[in-house]
């Protein structure tokens, strides 16, 4: 970690709050050689580009809270000469509070130092007040907003370019920077800064697949087919907008969600308007236009973008215009090589890889909720991706960042905001459980004790947050106090007065689960204290919370006494957080939740609940079952990622959408819905982990489980990529209905079978072993 910064943070002289400010920033230096090495720090509040000498070096800073920003750090190698050099900066700041989720908050800044080690000793290049900066003059500041979870639209005026990223541009009449502060000085606004915790993302030029349609509209289009990926032509596509009032535009289909930034290049004799309208459905919504200069144009919009349908329209051009190159720098975390699913089910199959796809794209600085809509962290949404990560790609890195992002913007109280990455009034008592769970989880998986260190006294802190929450006998109470947000799923239905059982169930889970953490972190005092009242909850829930003379569950105890709402979330929660005995969990299976006694489940979110309570419960045909119906659903209608939601009881010709449905803001047009939601991916860890076997979520120990439940399938196979090395299984169910295995793990791993099936391993590229037991 860097802590000697000589640089300070620097901004444009602006009023306060100013919305929407595109900054650029200069320094000239002269060199009398090419340094041995340079490394240049830099970050931003909230995005920046850096340039060296009119070459692009990077983007960033991770997404974070203002009070612990990242920085990048760059290597600078060949890109410095002898004699003049520029480092130039383009910066943004989104500047104002109205954003529903209370991110891309906090004042303009840019820091950044060069540290250049030459014959002659060190030079050090730092941002100061000597900087020359401008408002840049190729954004139109006033714009309007794309929504209210998000930013602005961009209009760019490509006939402003004037080259000021290169070292022969003149700045004389440039103004100089304000200096803002030193990092770590008292008062700061940015407080601290951080090394980047992750890898910078993976990217990668993506053409679209198809031409939805063209549409000429008083002009002319060709060669739109020539922008394809299968075209094998030249890329020429010719508009035609010479018309008054003509409007030609094409729209293209990438297949599937892509996240990243459109790049054309193109030549526009006489200018013109271009517009790039963007949609996860044909459903498109306008967010970058383009003033075209003269000649050769190249057009990348400054924020990043996430769609499937891209359509291009032109207007306002004297002469015809010519596109030679229309590719999306798609972007996302750097995984490394996935792991692979295949089973006898060909649905099965193809609803593994688009779990795979929507996590991978929903993968980015941080895990995002969607990343149209908000690209916000949502704690139970990164949970879920978790899951799908630890099985999938063998991934450390990505959780625990989000996790301790978690833990960095706790609350006073001691509890967790439900989103992030910056500090945000979102309460959601049932996400602070579930970022407790997802602590333990990614503990099992890693044994990783420097994040224990981390994260342990936050966990201390929320434990305190949940017992101030309880009643006379332990239950959690007033659950839907005013300025909460009691979630459990998105479900009106279910009753959320006063005290909540699924809450009282989570904190059950939640106390058991500090309790293992406190064993790990050598506490076991505490470990002790917290097991005792985790029995005493259960006890108190079991006992007040359960329809007399019945196994299943009310929704709440409110004012009026235990609620005569039974839903299936409620006692899925029972049963997942072990407050339901299995004799309990079965009788309400077949009973009431298989008969349709309880209201149809229409989140994606809560279905991991189930699937994993299924599995629980040996009942694995049922879970296959649901994936089939529900996700397979959404894969009938077309469905390339997972939605936020889908309701399968509306018409098989509706997608998400404010006007047909299958979201929980119906007819509420003014919120964006989402096709591309992480929190949908749990069939693809269930049936790696469960049906194929690969059990990894305690690797790190040195040991996975192989325990495969077929659930009707005839053959599976697979591979989950480890710190170990991969491991790769396959079986086949033999006439007697046991399976026969084969397993390959890496040397010094250690199996965990569970002895019901014929398993041969091999370690290591060691010889095959036959095993029933452990080894």
């Amino acid at each position: 970690m860097k802590t000697d910064w000589q640089a300070e943070w620097i901004w444009i002289k602006l009023p306060q709050e100013t919305p929407n400010v595109y900054m650029e920033a200069r320094k000239g230096f002269l060199l009398d050689e090419v340094p041995l090495h340079a490394k240049l720090f830099m970050s931003a509040n909230q995005e920046y580009r850096i340039y060296i000498n009119g070459k692009e070096i990077g983007r960033g800073p991770s997404p974070s809270d203002q009070h612990w920003k990242y920085y990048d750090e760059y290597e600078l190698g060949r890109d410095l000469l002898p004699g003049k050099n520029v480092l130039a900066v383009l910066a943004y700041n989104f500047g104002t509070t109205d954003i529903v989720t209370g991110q891309m908050q906090g004042a303009g800044g840019v820091i950044a130092e060069l540290e250049m080690a030459t014959g002659s000793g060190m030079v050090t290049i730092a941002s100061d007040s000597t900087w020359k900066v401008r408002r840049s003059p190729r954004w139109v500041e006033q714009v309007s907003r794309q929504h209210l979870w998000n930013g602005f639209r961009e209009i760019y005026r490509a006939d402003r370019e004037d080259g000021w990223e290169g070292v022969r541009y003149d700045d004389s009449d440039w103004g100089g920077a304000i200096g803002l502060e030193r990092p770590g000085a008292p008062d700061a606004r940015w407080p601290r800064l951080l090394p980047r915790e992750i890898p910078f993302l993976y990217r990668e030029l993506l053409k679209p697949e198809a031409v939805v349609r063209t549409d000429a509209n008083f002009g002319c289009i060709e060669g739109e087919e020539t922008m394809l990926a299968s075209s094998g032509q030249v890329c020429c596509m010719t508009i035609d907008a010479r018309k008054p009032g003509s409007l030609p535009g094409v729209v293209f289909d990438y297949s599937k969600e892509v996240v990243g930034y459109p790049e054309l290049e193109l030549t526009a004799p006489e200018g013109g308007v271009l517009q790039l309208w963007y949609g996860e459905s044909l459903d498109l919504k306008l967010y970058d236009t383009f003033v075209l200069k003269r000649g050769e144009n190249r057009l990348k919009p400054f924020g990043r973008r996430a769609f499937r349908f891209l359509y291009v329209t032109l207007q306002a051009a004297p002469s015809s215009v010519t596109i030679s190159r229309l590719e999306t720098e798609s972007v996302h975390y750097d995984f490394g090589p996935a792991g692979m699913f295949l089973c006898s089910d060909p649905l099965l199959n193809r609803i593994w890889e688009i779990g795979t796809y929507t996590t991978l794209v929903n993968s980015q600085d941080h895990l995002e909720d969607c990343p149209l809509r908000e690209k916000a962290l949502w704690v139970a949404d990164a949970v879920v991706m978790g899951k799908v990560i630890y099985h999938v790609y063998g991934d450390e890195l990505l959780l625990r960042k989000c996790l301790l992002q978690g833990a960095r913007i706790q609350n006073e109280d001691g509890s967790i905001p439900g989103t992030g990455p910056e500090r945000n009034s979102f309460m959601l008592p049932d996400f602070n459980a579930h970022w407790l769970f997802g602590v333990y989880q990614h503990w099992l998986f890693s044994q990783d004790r420097s994040f224990l260190g981390e994260v342990w006294p936050s966990v201390y802190r929320l434990m305190e947050w949940f017992q101030k929450q309880e009643d006379e006998e332990g239950l959690f109470a007033r659950a839907d106090r005013p300025g909460w947000w009691c979630f459990i799923d998105w479900a009106d239905y279910i009753d959320r007065r006063d005290r909540v059982t699924a809450m009282s169930c989570f904190y059950y889970k939640a106390l058991r689960t500090a309790a293992d953490l406190a064993l790990a972190a050598g506490e076991t005092n505490q470990a002790d204290e917290w097991l005792k009242r985790s029995d005493r909850l259960r006890e108190a829930i079991r006992g007040k919370m359960r329809v007399p003379g019945s196994p299943v569950f009310a929704d709440c105890i409110g004012a009026g006494g235990l609620s005569a709402s039974i839903t299936a979330q409620t006692n899925f929660a029972a049963i997942w957080c072990g407050v339901m005995e299995q004799e309990e969990a079965n009788l309400f299976l077949d009973e009431w939740f298989l008969q349709g006694r309880t209201p149809e489940l229409k989140g994606a979110f809560f279905y991991h609940i189930v699937l994993e309570s299924l599995v629980w419960l040996n009942r694995v045909e049922e879970a296959l079952g649901l994936v089939r119906s529900y996700w397979g659903g959404m894969v009938e209608r077309g469905a390339a990622t997972w939605w936020e939601t889908f309701d399968p009881s509306t018409p098989a010709c509706t997608v998400p959408s404010p006007y047909q449905g299958n979201t929980p803001t119906y007819l509420m047009d003014h919120i964006p819905v989402s096709f591309c939601h992480g929190w949908g991916a749990s069939p693809t860890y269930v049936l790696t982990q469960f049906v194929l076997g690969i059990d990894v979520s305690e690797s790190g120990g040195e040991a996975i489980r192989f325990e495969p439940h077929p659930g009707g399938l005839v053959w599976a196979e697979g591979t989950v990529p480890t710190r170990y090395g991969p491991v790769h299984a396959a079986w086949k169910k033999g006439e007697d209905g046991v399976l026969d295995c084969t397993l390959s793990v890496p040397a010094g791993v250690k199996v965990l079978l569970s002895g019901r099936h014929r398993v041969t391993v091999r370690k290591g590229g060691e010889g095959l072993q036959r095993m029933t037991a452990e080894s």
